[in-house]
């Protein structure tokens, strides 16, 4: 069995776990790549990686099994892989982190800390001598999921002191702590006060934020912590700028500085400029702690795999 691992960097942590994985299955052969220019996923029968090109997918004719250390796959051919019959296998270890930043961003646009941090800035006091406009608790409000996944799931317990009222879509299964279901995501848009997306980024889910859903969510709170491509972006942008949207906490975009330039904002449209929003650079699993925690954990999964392919001969 010819192993590929292809991650970010050349750090201690990785060359000690991957020279560790050697010792456990000396059987195995194991390729390790630091750089695009560097791979060669031709004779590999297992890759570990962080992207992957159309190209490099075809040019991998014996790819029984893929690992991912994230959650999303939207750096990976993902159709193409699903006809293949490739087994996929993702790291969910951080998920709990992506949904505090969730409530994180609830918290922070709906109790308009910014705006008086601005003002404080500025040594005015909120509505003694500057912003008069009134903080919203997140006690008691309706809030919807869209996107029931692992980190949904999270961010339902996460509100569970806040509020019983919270709701998602009807798939045909049940949640804890999910007290209503709806058919459409309009309804659930139309029967909420905050909406949490928190989707993978297929071909399903881009754009499914449209217009229209904005529209549903007028006078409401948007949080996203999915990823950006799930929200169409002028629609969004405009929702804000009008004061459809309350206001919005958004930790995923459009555009990313190592796909546009060194630096960049992160859309072609100026959400820097807008006062309802909250800003985060894509920073939910930058946690001091449990650092390499999804590296781990899709190193075990790929032990795991092996003994079970070693198990059948």
């Amino acid at each position: 069995m010819l192993v590929s691992i292809y991650l970010w960097k050349e750090l201690d942590h990785f060359k000690k776990a991957i020279e560790s994985l050697g010792k456990e299955f000396p059987g195995i052969e194991i390729k390790t790549y630091f750089t695009k220019e560097e791979k060669d996923y031709g004779d590999s029968d297992v890759i570990l990686a962080v992207d992957m090109t159309m190209e490099e997918a075809k040019k991998a004719s014996k790819m029984k099994a893929i690992f991912v250390p994230y959650t999303g796959l939207d750096e990976f051919p993902q159709k193409y892989l699903e006809e293949r019959k490739i087994e996929i296998y993702h790291s969910y270890a951080k998920s709990k982190y992506v949904a505090e930043r969730a409530l994180t961003l609830a918290l922070g646009i709906m109790g308009k800390v910014n705006e008086y941090d601005r003002d404080m800035r500025r040594g005015k006091w909120g509505p003694r001598t500057g912003n008069k406009n009134r903080w919203e608790t997140l006690f008691d409000k309706r809030c919807a999921l869209l996107g029931i996944g692992h980190i949904g799931q999270n961010i339902v317990a996460l509100l569970k002191p806040f509020t019983d009222e919270i709701y998602t879509l009807d798939r045909g299964k049940r949640y804890p702590g999910v007290k209503k279901y709806f058919k459409t995501i309009e309804e659930l848009a139309e029967n909420c006060d905050v909406f949490f997306l928190s989707l993978p980024l297929n071909e399903t889910t881009e754009g499914i934020i449209d217009e229209k859903i904005l529209d549903k969510l007028q006078g409401k709170y948007l949080v996203n912590v999915g990823r950006g491509k799930t929200i169409e972006e002028k629609a969004l942008y405009d929702s804000l700028r009008t004061d459809k949207l309350k206001g919005a906490g958004i930790e995923v975009w459009y555009d990313y500085p190592d796909r546009v330039e060194k630096e960049c904002f992160p859309s072609k449209y100026p959400f820097q400029d807008l006062e309802n929003i909250v800003m985060s650079p894509h920073v939910a699993t930058f946690v001091k702690e449990d650092v390499w925690v999804y590296f781990d954990d899709i190193m075990d999964q790929l032990r795991n795999y092996i003994r079970k392919e070693d198990g059948k001969k």
